[in-house]
């Protein structure tokens, strides 16, 4: 069933039957890594494997209050959000409800807000949208849409389309209202030229409705436009279709969803997915997992490599966890859509509220205590998921790669008396002379492009475009990617 697959980590040797789009031809059935960054998120890259686990490593919690519900129109709450890095600022979208429209379907204001350094957020007087009579607000609209297609916003997940028109290069998928359909509610498409002035298509994109965020992009690979959201399945559940039209998309698919078995009384709420655009063939999804008994919501990681067939790394285990009792993010927690690079760190952010699911009431949410805010969270480039090995020592063997490059690095990280060596076998799995476990000069330390030595150097270019497999035995140690280094 979608989704529901559970890896089991503390494995003996096995086999991994890899997808076609994973492979090359038939002639060497070699996964082609080129020389681009491969991360650990599965085991693809395990055609045996021992005393190796994989773990999901949450992000580091700032407590920052990136933005606060400090406006008149954000009176009741503020809601779904997008940031991105865009001509060198830092850009967001979010909606926010007022106590005056509560809960009405004029209740919601489209914002924009920008910032220098990702880290401190201003809200722009744009004069593009009044509320009460004030112009010099950060609105940009309360309803939009042509006759028949006229409503608020709701769940809107925002990306840029670098290969559209100029008038189009933004685009939004959200929830709409239209005239002549039973329920009117479906999925709504937008367009804008700069991100400020938006216009809303005059029909649905998708014959489908659900609550909560959507997810879209045009994916690099394919030239499509893919779209996720929720659909039923084991309760709520993720959906996702993909077009070569932007204003037509079949009805989502289900394509993941909360395992009966080892989550039982939890549904997943919003997908927060996005293509990872620092590594290779890698999408990754952040719901938030809706904990029924407990009334409670925090956010998880799921990982794909075709944005298509999902799987968790660790399931149960939460990416962003619930703050302790009485803290501002100790009730329900939901991803903001994408990300931000500064270095070798990855910047998202979080929306937050000490309330839980049901305890979101207009009386609960315009008490100060309750608010809900956006806080940064911070990961190490490539390190959402590593392949660990502890006390016992742990080893891997790769199925054939071929790349491009002239040097191996790995984005590695040892604990005490940790170390993790690396050698290369033939196609056949027989030793290379000189490359070898017993050549490799021991890595230690922690570092995000280790290069990979031996006794006789480091340079790997005469084996560019030769099937080869990468062979690993490390002890207290992480393992989050390799790159052969052009």
């Amino acid at each position: 069933m979608a989704g529901s697959l559970t890896w089991m980590y503390r494995i003996a040797p096995l086999t991994i039957i890899l997808s076609g789009a994973f492979c090359n031809a038939a002639e060497d059935n070699s996964i082609d890594v080129s020389g681009k960054t491969q991360l650990f998120i599965d085991t693809s890259f395990f055609e045996t494997s021992e005393n190796i686990t994989l773990h999901v490593n949450p992000p580091v919690k700032t407590g920052e209050t990136t933005l606060a519900p400090d406006r008149p129109w954000e009176s009741a709450s503020l809601n779904w959000f997008s940031v991105m890095e865009d001509d060198g600022k830092y850009r967001m979208w979010y909606e926010c409800y007022d106590v005056e429209g509560w809960p009405t379907t004029n209740d919601t204001s489209f914002c924009y807000a920008e910032s220098k350094d990702g880290i401190h957020w201003a809200k722009p007087a744009l004069g593009l949208s009044e509320y009460q009579g004030d112009s010099r607000t950060n609105i940009l609209f309360r309803q939009i849409g042509p006759e028949g297609a006229h409503s608020r916003v709701h769940g809107a997940g925002i990306f840029k389309d670098p290969a559209a028109p100029w008038e189009s290069r933004y685009k939004a998928v959200s929830q709409g209202m239209f005239t002549g359909y039973d329920p009117p509610y479906r999925v709504a498409g937008m367009c804008s030229p700069d991100g400020l002035h938006w216009t809303r298509l005059l029909k649905p994109i998708c014959e489908v409705f659900a609550d909560s965020q959507y997810s879209g992009w045009r994916d690099a690979t394919t030239g499509q436009y893919v779209l996720l959201g929720r659909v039923s399945g084991n309760g709520r559940a993720i959906g996702r279709a993909a077009s070569a039209a932007f204003d037509n998309f079949s009805p989502l698919s289900l394509v993941f969803q909360a395992d009966a078995e080892t989550l039982p009384d939890s549904d997943l709420y919003n997908p927060a997915a996005l293509p990872y655009p620092h590594a290779d063939r890698v999408y990754f999804m952040f719901p938030s997992l809706y904990h029924h008994a407990k009334d409670t919501l925090d956010i998880h990681l799921a990982v794909s490599r075709d944005g298509v067939h999902w799987s968790w790394p660790e399931q149960g285990n939460p990416f962003i966890s619930l703050g302790a009792p009485g803290n501002f993010d100790s009730g329900s927690l939901y991803m903001g859509q994408g990300m931000i690079r500064s270095g070798n760190e990855l910047w998202m952010y979080y929306s937050a509220s000490p309330l839980k699911h049901n305890e979101a009431e207009l009386d609960a949410l315009v008490k100060p205590e309750n608010r809900r805010l956006f806080s940064r969270v911070i990961c190490t480039v490539d390190r959402f998921v590593s392949a660990d090995a502890g006390e016992v020592e742990g080893s891997f063997i790769t199925p054939p790669l071929k790349f491009k490059g002239a040097k191996l690095n790995l984005n590695v990280k040892t604990g005490p008396a940790g170390e993790v060596r690396a050698g290369l076998q033939d196609a056949l799995g027989r030793q290379i002379p000189g490359y070898g476990l017993q050549d490799c000069v021991p890595i230690t330390g922690d570092a995000t492009a280790k290069t990979v030595t031996w006794t006789g150097g480091a340079d790997l270019s005469a084996y560019t475009d030769i099937p080869v497999r990468l062979v690993v035995k490390m002890k207290n140690a992480r393992l989050y990617a390799f790159q052969f280094v052009p």
